[in-house]
């Protein structure tokens, strides 16, 4: 019961924190405070290209919010020791399938800042954490899917020695 409480305690400082910097961002943005990573490049400079992969990774950023806010309600559903509950497996699920999407769509904006860079005649190749994280995440987003697939296996197995018996 410790873990389970260390984990909630966990993810909910971690949701806590990402909600805190999507506001953060949210009211930085307009005062052109703002910096591309990838490019080294203040918000004045932004051409369309770089304003469309802000939004986008703005996007990636809520659904990723979006996926720790599933996380949150599966492990306070772990609380009530009902570790076979439909309510586990859906949010385990849907976290899932969030923070997959959030890795396949952040390694899809590092190819195509990746692309953008190469067709303006720099080549680089950068081996950095920027680019494991999304590895992680998806990662991590199938091993939530692979998990609530076995949760639901081993639901249905209880449910099939409960009657056997």
């Amino acid at each position: 019961m410790k873990n389970i409480i260390l984990f909630k305690t966990l993810v909910d400082i971690l949701y806590i924190l990402h909600f805190i910097g999507i506001v953060g961002i949210i009211f930085i943005i307009p005062f052109g405070i703002v910096n591309i990573n990838q490019v080294n490049m203040n918000v004045e400079d932004w051409s369309l290209f770089y304003w469309f992969t802000s939004i986008i990774s703005l996007i990636t950023y809520i659904i990723f919010l979006r996926g720790l806010y599933y996380l949150r309600k599966m492990a306070r559903f772990l609380l009530t020791n009902k570790h076979f509950s439909e309510n586990i497996i859906e949010n385990l699920k849907k976290s899932g399938d969030l923070f997959l999407l959030t890795g396949i769509i952040s390694f899809a904006l590092f190819f195509i800042i990746w692309l953008n860079k190469l067709y303006g005649g720099k080549f680089e190749l950068i081996y950095d954490s920027n680019l494991l994280i999304p590895l992680f995440l998806t990662i991590i987003g199938m091993f939530f899917i692979i998990q609530s697939n076995t949760l639901v296996l081993a639901k249905n197995f209880k449910k099939e020695n409960e009657l056997t018996v």
